[in-house]
C-alpha cells in the first residue's frame, strides 16, 4: 500500500530558541460512524494559529468505519528549558462547510516527545452524540532523551556503594527499599519490549491483506530474538552478572532444564538473604513479559484474522455481483441468439415470399415495381444483419470480458484460501503458545500457594518468638524478685528441691513418650508436630536456665559457708581461748557442709544429664531433616532422568508431528485436487443442463419443423383441391360457352333470385362489417392503453407490417390497373383464349411451385434428422461423461472419508501427547518448587498476589476472546453453510425461470410460426384475388351481353329501390349497434388490467387480420358496385340493341357459378380465421399464465435476496 507523506514543518518562533521534533500519524480510523456520512476527510489544525496543518483525502465510509491509508507528518518545536503543551485539532468532516462536521478532537503533543515507539491513541469525538472514536498511531521520529536515565544510574551506583560498605544489614531494615530499588531498576528493561511489541502491531496493520503471509514466521522469530536480547540486557544491568545470566537462560528457555534451576538454588543459598529476592523478581518479571508478548501476539493474529474475513466478505460480495452481471449478460446473450434466430427465419421467409412474388408476377411493369421494393427489403435486411453482427460482437466481448473478471475472482479467492490456511497454522501456533500461557499461570498459582504456605509459617514463628520474649521478660521480673527475697528461698530450699525432683521426673516421662510418639509417628505427623515440640524445647530451656540460676545461688551460698568453716578452722588452730564453738557443732557444721556439697553434685549431674538428652534429641531431629533432604535430593535426580526420558518423547512426538503435518500437507492437497474435481463436476453438470436446453430447443424445433410440414402438407393438398377445381371450372366453361345460348332465359329468371341473395348477403356484410369495426375500435383503445409497454418490442414488427401493407396497397394499385387494361381488352372475344392461356401457365407454375416445396421439404427433413443424429450422439457422450464424472466423485468421497477419519486420529493423538505433556510438566514443576520449597523458605513474596490476579484476569479476558472467537468462526460457518443453501435455492430457481424463459421462446417461435401462416393465407387470398378480377371480366363480358336485355330495366329498378330502403335501415341499425358497442365499452372498461394484458397480443393480430379481411370486404363491396353499374348500362343498352344475342346467355350461368365459388372460398376463409382466434386465444391464456408463474419467481427472489441481505449485515 502506498503512504503518502504530507510534510509541512511550522517554523519556529523567533522568541524561543528549542529544538525540532518530528511525528508521523498513521492508520486513521473511524468506528461507529452514523449513517448518513458516505465520504469523509480528516484535517489537522494547529490550535495556537488556526492553520491546518494537514489533511487526507475523501475515503467512503463502510460497515460503520471508515479508515484511511495515508501517513500524515508533522513537526513541532519545543523549548529546552520549559515545557509547553503542543496541542493539534484532527477535525473529522464531509467537506468545506461547517454543517458537515461530524466531530473533533484535541492532542497534546509533548505527551509523546519522549517515546521511541509507535503509540496507538483512541480519541472519542467530542461535538458528536452518536459515540463515534477515532483511533490513530501517533510516532515520534526524533524523541527527546528523558533526564532520569542520569539520576536512576546514579542512584543505583550509590546503592551499590551502600550495600559494599553495609554487607550485614537486616531484613526487617533496608530489604524493602532494596527490593524496591530493584524493581525500579528492572523497569527500564521493560520499555524497549513494549516497543518492539507495538512497533510489530503496526508493522502488520500496515501490512497489505491480499499479500501472503510467508514473511510472518521470520518476522516473529526476529522479534522472540530481539526480546532475548533485550531481556539479557536489561538483567545484567542490575549488577548481579552470574545469577541474572542463569535467569535469563531460564527464561529463554522457558523452564526447560531442572539442571540450570539447581545451580540457580546453589547460588541463592551461598548469596545473602538481600541477594536473594532480586532472581526471584526478575524470574516473575520474565514470565510477566513472555506473558504479555504472547498476548500482543495474540492480538495481532487476531486483528489479522479480522483483517481477512473482512477482506474476504468484500470478495464474496464482489463475487455475487459478477456472477449475477455473468447470468444477466448470459440472458442477454440467449436473448439475442433467439432474436438472431428469429430474425433469420423472417429473412428466410421474406426471401421464399419474394421468389413466390417474382414468379406470380403477370407483366413487365409489376415485375419492375416489384424489383424495387425487393431492394428496399433487401437493404434493411441487410442494414438488420449489420446490427445483428455488430450487437453480437458486442456481448462476445462483454462474455470474454466477464470471463476474464471471474478468472480474476477465482485466483482471488484461491489466494485467500490460501491465506486462511497458513492462519489457520498460525492460529494453532497460537493455541500452542496459549497452552504455554496456561502453564505459566499453572505454576504461578502453585508458586502462590507455597507463598502463601511460607507466610503461615512464618506468622507461626513470628509468633511464637514474641510469646519466648514475653517469657524472657517474664523470667527477669522474677529474677528481680528473687534477687530481693534470697533469704526467704533459704528456709524453703527443701522444699523446693523436691518440687523441682518431681518436676523433672515428669520431663523424664514426657521425654520418654515423645519419643516413642516420635518412633511410632509418620514423617507427615512429625512435621505437623514440629511446631509444639519446639515450643516445649524452648520452655524446658528457660527452664534450664532457672535450675543453672538456682545452682548458682547455691554454689555462692556454699562458698560463703565454707569460707565461713575456714575462718573457724584457722581460729581453732591459732589457739583462740575465747571460742564459743563447741566440737559438736563443728561436726554438725561439717555434715551440713557435706550434705550440701553432695547436693549440689546431685544437681550438676541432673542438669548434665537433661543437657546431653535435649541434645541428642535435636541431633536426632537433625539427623532426620538431613535423611529427608537427602530422600528428596535423590528424588529430584530421579526427576530429572525422567524428564530427560520426556524430552526424547518430546523429540519423538515432534518428529511423528512433523510427519503428520506433512500428512496434513498430502491431505490438503487431495481436498484442493478434490474441489478441482467438484469444480469440474459443476461444470459437467453445466454443460449436462446446457446439452438438455439444446436437446429441448431441438425437439421444439423438431416439433416446429414438423407442424410447418404437416402445414406445408396441408396447403399441398389444397393447391391439388383448387388445381382440380380449376381445371373442373376450365372444363365447364368450355362446356358452358357452347351452351350459353341455351341458358340465356334459364339466367333471366334466375338474375332475381341472385340478386335477392345478393342483397341480402349485402347486408350480412355489412353487419359484419360494423361489427369488425366496433372491435376494431375497441381494440385500438386498448392498444393506445398497452402501446407504452410494448411498443419496443413491436416497432421492428409494426415497421414490416407496413411495408407489407404498403406493398400490398401498391399490388392493390397494379391490379386495379391490370382491371383496367383487361376493361378495354375485355371487349374482344379473344380474350378467353387468352384467359385459358393464363389459367394453364398458373396451374404449371403451381406444379412447379409444388415441387419446389416438395424438394425443400425433403432437404429440411434430411437435415433435421442429421441434427437429431448428433444431438444424440452428443447426449450419449455426455451422458459416458457424466458417468465417468460421478464415479470420480465416489472416489473422492472415500478419499474424504478416508481424510477425516485419519484427521479425528491425528487429533486424538495430538490430545493424549499433550495431556501427557501437561502431567509431566506438572509432576517436573511440582518436584522443583518442592526442592526449592526445602531451601528457599523464607522470601518475602507478598507482591506476587496482585501480579497473579492481574494475570489470572488476563488470562480470562484471553479466554473469554477465545470463545469468542470461536463462536464467530462458529457463526461464520453456519453462514457459509446458508448461504451454500441459498445458492443451490437460487440456481434451481434460476433453472427454473431459464425453463420458462425457454417457454416463453418457444411460444414466441409458435406465435412466428402462425403469422408465417398468416401471412401465406394472405398470400393465397392475393391469389384468390387474381382469380376474382379475371371472374370479373368474365363478368365484364356478362355485363356485354346482358346490355341487350332490356326487360330487366324494371326488375332492375325495383331492386335499386329495394336496396335503398335496405341502406336506410342498415344505417339505422349501425346507430344501434355503435350505441351497443359504446356499452360495452364502458363494461368493458371496468375489467381487471390483467386481461387487458392477455388481450393485448390477441386483439393486435385481429386488428391485423381482421384489417386485411376488411380490405377483402371492402374491395369486394366495391366489385359489387362497378358490378351493378354495370349491369344497369348494360339494361340500358339492350333497350336499344336487339334480342337476337342468345348465344351469350351461357356466360350469365358462367357468372353465377363463379359466385358460388366465391361463397365457398369466403366461407373456408371465415372458417380459418375463426380456428386462427380460437389458437390466439389458447396462446394468450398460456402466455399469462407463464407471466404469472414469472411474477411469482420474481417475488420469491427478492425474499431471498432480503433474507440473503439480512445474514449479510445482520447490524442493519
Amino acid at each position: 500500500m502506498f503512504r503518502l507523506h504530507k510534510t509541512r514543518p511550522t517554523p519556529p518562533p523567533s522568541n524561543k530558541s528549542g529544538e525540532k521534533i518530528d511525528f508521523t500519524f498513521s492508520n486513521f480510523k473511524l468506528v461507529q460512524v452514523p449513517k448518513g456520512w458516505d465520504r469523509l476527510i480528516m484535517s489537522i489544525i494547529s490550535m495556537e494559529n488556526g492553520k491546518t496543518m494537514a489533511k487526507t483525502s475523501k475515503t467512503v465510509v463502510r460497515n460503520g468505519s471508515c479508515q484511511w491509508t495515508e501517513t500524515l507528518s508533522e513537526s513541532i518545536w519545543v523549548s529546552k528549558t520549559e515545557m509547553e503543551d503542543c496541542f493539534f485539532k484532527l477535525v473529522v468532516a464531509m467537506g468545506s462547510a461547517r454543517s458537515s462536521i461530524l466531530g473533533e478532537a484535541t492532542v497534546n503533543m509533548t505527551g509523546y516527545i519522549n517515546s521511541t515507539i509507535t503509540v496507538p491513541v483512541s480519541l472519542p469525538l467530542k461535538k458528536c452524540n452518536h459515540g463515534t472514536v477515532l483511533q490513530m498511531k501517533i510516532q515520534c521520529l526524533t524523541p527527546r532523551r528523558k533526564p532520569m536515565d542520569n539520576e536512576s544510574k546514579q542512584t543505583n551506583s550509590h546503592e551499590g556503594n551502600s550495600t559494599e560498605h553495609s554487607p550485614d544489614l537486616s531484613l526487617n531494615s533496608d530489604g524493602p527499599q532494596r527490593l524496591i530499588a530493584n524493581s525500579d531498576g528492572s523497569s527500564p528493561s521493560s520499555a524497549p519490549r513494549q516497543e518492539e511489541l507495538v512497533s510489530r502491531e503496526a508493522s502488520f496493520s500496515a501490512s497489505d491483506s491480499h499479500c501472503s503471509y510467508d514473511s510472518a514466521a521470520s518476522n516473529l522469530n526476529g522479534d522472540t530474538r530481539s526480546l532475548m536480547g533485550i531481556q539479557d540486557s536489561s538483567i545484567s544491568h542490575n549488577g548481579n552478572s552470574h545469577i541474572d545470566d542463569h535467569l535469563s537462560h531460564s527464561n529463554h528457555s522457558s523452564f526447560v532444564s531442572q539442571s540450570s534451576f539447581s545451580d540457580t538454588k546453589q547460588e541463592f543459598c551461598a548469596a545473602s538473604t538481600l541477594r536473594a529476592t532480586d532472581p526471584s523478581k526478575n524470574l516473575l518479571e520474565a514470565a510477566e513479559k513472555t506473558i504479555e508478548e504472547l498476548h500482543a501476539e495474540a492480538k495481532m493474529w487476531e486483528r489479522n484474522a479480522d483483517k481477512l474475513m473482512l477482506d474476504l466478505d468484500m470478495l464474496r460480495k464482489e463475487y455475487s455481483d459478477q456472477s449475477k452481471n455473468h447470468a444477466i449478460l448470459a440472458m442477454e446473450l440467449s436473448a439475442a441468439n433467439v432474436e438472431r434466430n428469429g430474425r433469420r427465419k423472417e429473412v428466410e421467409q421474406l426471401k421464399t415470399l419474394l421468389e413466390k412474388s417474382m414468379a406470380k408476377q403477370p407483366t413487365y411493369e409489376d415485375s419492375t415495381f416489384e424489383d424495387a421494393g425487393a431492394t428496399l427489403l433487401h437493404k434493411e435486411l441487410e442494414n438488420e444483419i449489420k446490427f445483428l453482427k455488430e450487437s453480437n460482437d458486442n456481448l462476445a466481448l462483454q462474455l470474454k470480458r466477464s470471463q476474464d473478471a471471474n478468472v480474476e475472482l477465482v485466483s482471488v479467492l484461491q489466494e485467500l484460501e490460501q491465506t486462511i490456511e497458513k492462519q489457520k497454522v498460525q492460529m494453532g501456533t497460537i493455541t500452542a503458545l496459549q497452552s504455554q500461557v496456561s502453564e505459566l499461570e499453572n505454576c504461578m498459582q502453585l508458586n502462590s500457594e507455597e507463598n502463601s504456605n511460607l507466610m503461615i509459617q512464618l506468622q507461626q514463628s513470628r509468633e511464637s518468638e514474641k510469646n519466648l520474649q514475653a517469657e524472657v521478660q517474664y523470667l527477669e521480673q522474677m529474677k528481680n524478685k528473687e534477687s530481693d527475697a534470697l533469704l526467704d528461698i533459704e528456709e524453703e530450699y527443701k522444699t523446693k528441691l523436691a518440687a523441682k525432683e518431681r518436676e523433672i521426673i515428669g520431663l523424664k516421662v514426657k521425654l520418654s513418650e515423645s519419643r516413642k510418639e516420635g518412633n511410632f509417628a509418620n514423617p507427615e505427623s512429625r512435621n505437623a508436630h514440629d511446631a509444639p515440640l519446639i515450643r516445649e524445647i524452648e520452655a524446658l530451656k528457660v527452664k534450664l536456665e532457672e535450675l543453672e540460676t538456682d545452682c548458682n545461688e547455691l554454689t555462692d551460698e556454699n562458698l560463703e559457708l565454707l569460707l565461713k568453716i575456714k575462718e573457724t578452722n584457722n581460729n581453732v588452730n591459732g589457739g583462740v581461748a575465747s571460742n564459743d564453738f563447741s566440737s559438736d557443732e563443728i561436726s554438725a557444721k561439717l555434715a551440713m557442709s557435706e550434705q550440701k556439697s553432695e547436693m549440689l553434685f546431685l544437681e550438676e549431674k541432673l542438669r548434665k544429664k537433661i543437657l546431653r538428652e535435649i541434645q541428642s534429641d535435636y541431633n536426632s531431629y537433625i539427623l532426620e531433616l538431613e535423611t529427608q533432604t537427602t530422600e528428596l535430593e535423590a528424588k529430584g535426580t530421579e526427576v530429572v532422568k525422567e524428564l530427560a526420558q520426556k524430552r526424547t518423547e518430546m523429540q519423538t512426538l515432534e518428529a511423528t508431528l512433523l510427519s503428520k503435518e506433512e500428512e496434513n500437507m498430502e491431505l490438503r492437497m487431495n481436498q484442493s485436487k478434490l474441489q478441482d474435481m467438484h469444480h469440474q463436476l459443476l461444470a459437467a453438470e453445466d454443460k449436462c443442463e446446457y446439452l438438455r436446453r439444446e436437446n429441448t430447443k431441438l425437439q421444439a424445433t423438431n416439433e416446429t419443423l414438423i407442424e410447418e410440414c404437416n402445414s406445408l402438407n396441408k396447403s399441398a393438398e389444397e393447391l391439388r383441391k383448387e388445381k382440380s377445381e380449376l381445371e373442373e371450372h376450365c372444363a365447364q366453361l368450355e362446356a358452358k360457352l357452347k351452351e350459353c345460348s341455351k341458358k340465356v332465359e334459364v339466367l333471366d329468371q334466375n338474375l332475381t333470385l341472385v340478386i335477392e341473395d345478393f342483397a341480402s348477403k349485402e347486408k350480412n356484410l355489412t353487419l359484419e362489417l360494423n361489427a369488425i369495426h366496433d372491435k376494431s375500435k375497441k381494440l385500438e383503445a386498448k392498444l393506445k392503453l398497452e402501446e407504452s409497454s410494448w411498443n419496443q418490442m413491436y416497432l421492428e414488427k409494426t415497421n414490416e407490417v407496413e411495408n407489407l401493407v404498403l406493398e400490398v396497397e401498391n399490388l392493390g394499385k397494379q391490379l386495379s390497373a391490370a382491371h383496367h387494361e383487361k376493361e378495354k381488352t375485355a371487349c374482344e372475344i379473344s380474350g378467353l383464349q387468352a384467359d385459358k392461356v393464363r389459367l394453364e401457365l398458373a396451374l404449371e407454375e403451381a406444379q412447379s411451385n409444388l415441387k419446389l416445396t416438395q424438394s425443400e421439404f425433403k432437404k429440411i427433413e434430411s437435415e433435421a434428422k442429421t441434427q437429431v443424429e448428433d444431438l444424440l450422439g452428443e447426449l450419449t457422450a455426455a451422458r459416458e461423461n457424466h458417468e465417468i464424472l460421478m464415479a470420480e466423485h465416489e472416489k473422492s468421497l472415500k478419499l474424504l472419508e478416508s481424510y477425516k477419519s485419519s484427521e479425528g486420529k491425528l487429533k486424538t493423538v495430538v490430545n493424549e501427547l499433550e495431556l501427557k505433556l501437561t502431567v509431566s510438566e506438572y509432576e517436573r514443576q511440582q518436584v522443583s518448587e518442592q526442592s526449592t520449597n526445602m531451601k528457599v523458605q523464607l522470601l518475602k513474596i507478598e507482591n506476587l498476589q496482585d501480579d497473579i490476579s492481574a494475570l489470572t484476569d488476563e488470562r480470562n479476558a484471553i479466554k473469554a476472546d477465545k470463545e469468542n472467537l470461536e463462536a464467530s468462526l462458529h457463526l461464520l460457518s453456519k453462514e457459509c453453510h446458508d448461504l451454500k443453501a441459498e445458492k443451490n435455492y437460487s440456481m434451481q430457481q434460476i433453472s427454473t425461470l431459464q425453463k420458462v424463459v425457454s417457454e416463453i421462446e418457444d411460444y414466441k417461435h409458435d406465435k412466428i410460426v402462425l403469422e408465417e401462416k398468416l401471412v401465406r393465407t394472405e398470400g393465397d387470398l392475393v391469389a384468390k384475388q387474381a382469380l376474382l378480377t379475371r371472374d370479373e371480366e368474365i363478368k365484364n363480358e356478362l355485363n356485354e351481353i346482358k346490355q341487350t336485355n332490356r326487360q330487366f330495366q324494371q326488375q332492375i329498378k325495383q331492386l335499386q329501390e329495394e336496396k335503398d330502403e335496405l341502406l336506410i335501415k342498415a344505417q339505422t341499425l349501425e346507430e344501434k349497434l355503435k350505441l351497443k358497442v359504446e356499452e360495452k365499452q364502458k363494461q368493458r372498461h371496468s375489467n381487471s388490467h390483467r386481461n387487458k394484458r392477455e388481450l393485448s397480443l390477441q386483439d393486435r393480430h385481429y386488428d391485423s387480420n381482421e384489417g386485411s379481411h376488411g380490405n377483402e370486404f371492402a374491395r369486394v363491396m366495391e366489385a359489387n358496385n362497378k358490378y351493378r353499374v354495370r349491369v344497369n348500362s348494360s339494361r340500358l343498352s339492350e333497350g336499344r340493341r336487339s334480342q337476337s344475342n342468345t348465344p351469350r346467355k351461357s356466360s350469365i350461368e358462367g357468372e353465377v357459378v363463379a359466385k358460388e365459388k366465391y361463397e365457398r372460398t369466403k366461407s373456408t376463409l371465415e372458417a380459418e380465421l375463426s380456428d386462427i382466434r380460437e389458437r390466439y386465444l389458447q396462446m394468450s391464456l398460456k402466455y399469462a399464465e407463464v407471466e404469472a408463474q414469472r411474477e411469482e419467481l420474481v417475488m420469491k427472489l427478492k425474499g431471498v435476496k432480503s433474507i440473503r441481505r439480512f445474514f449479510l449485515n445482520p447490524s442493519n
